[in-house]
């Protein structure tokens, strides 16, 4: 099963999708790279709005889809949940990938510390939660951050990256050596319109196999249908609330 972990398709709900119109066409592009499941993240900023509000602007979004969509991939709603100190105390359930204890994290864009490192491992060792983190190459570069990403490795979550990383000469070292990693990464577009930032699965897929070997794509599709409630559990076995 194709999947598609991360995008920004909801019409009007963040700095994605504009219109129901965009919306549509994004839809009919993932759908005609044969992606089947299309998971709909928008950004949710704790410092900006409370989660019965982010909420409810989502289900409005996707009213607004389901309304004017036809024969799209199935559509399961999340979120890009930005990191904050202290989330690991939160309710962050309903911010999960519904159905689920998937929750997608959006890390901070600069350099990591031991409290950074610290809140991640409470969220998927205390509190259980099956973490991941998004477009994980574009924090790498952050002084000290390789350390750290070495260190959250070691924890029971999965790193997402983002398929123009795999399209870009400039970012596809990073995104392969990633891939390569020994915790099965998964793959998102992060799309949020029809031209810079289009849905591009397809192109990735095809770098992924012809650099990784299938056996790798089919590793990172078995983790994304996991995260998504497809599998009981990973291969590794390991304990998840997904399970």
């Amino acid at each position: 099963m194709i999947i598609d972990l991360h995008s920004h398709i909801l019409p009007g709900v963040d700095d994605g999708s504009p219109d129901t119109e965009t919306s549509l066409k994004m839809l009919r592009m993932a759908s005609e790279q044969g992606v089947e499941v299309q998971v709909l993240t928008p950004h949710y900023y704790p410092w900006n709005e409370s989660i019965p509000d982010f909420l409810a602007r989502r289900e409005a979004g996707l009213k607004a889809l389901k309304d004017a969509a036809g024969d799209t991939p199935r559509l399961l709603c999340g979120s890009e949940t930005a990191f904050f100190a202290g989330m690991s105390r939160k309710d962050l359930d309903p911010l999960c990938i519904e159905g689920t204890g998937t929750l997608l994290i959006e890390m901070p864009f600069e350099s990591w510390d031991s409290r950074t490192v610290d809140e991640i491992a409470a969220l998927s060792l205390d509190r259980g939660y099956d973490v991941v983190l998004a477009h994980i190459e574009r924090f790498i570069h952050y002084r000290g951050n390789l350390r750290r990403l070495q260190e959250l490795s070691r924890l029971p979550l999965f790193l997402q990256i983002n398929g123009e990383a795999f399209r870009s000469l400039r970012k596809r070292r990073t995104a392969l050596w990633l891939a390569k990693m020994e915790k099965a990464p998964v793959l998102g577009s992060d799309a949020h319109n029809c031209t810079t930032r289009r849905p591009d699965t397809a192109p990735a897929r095809r770098v992924i196999e012809k650099c990784l070997g299938r056996a790798c794509l089919e590793e990172m599709d078995r983790a994304a249908e996991y995260l998504t409630g497809g599998l009981r559990k990973p291969e590794s076995g390991e304990q998840t609330r997904n399970e």
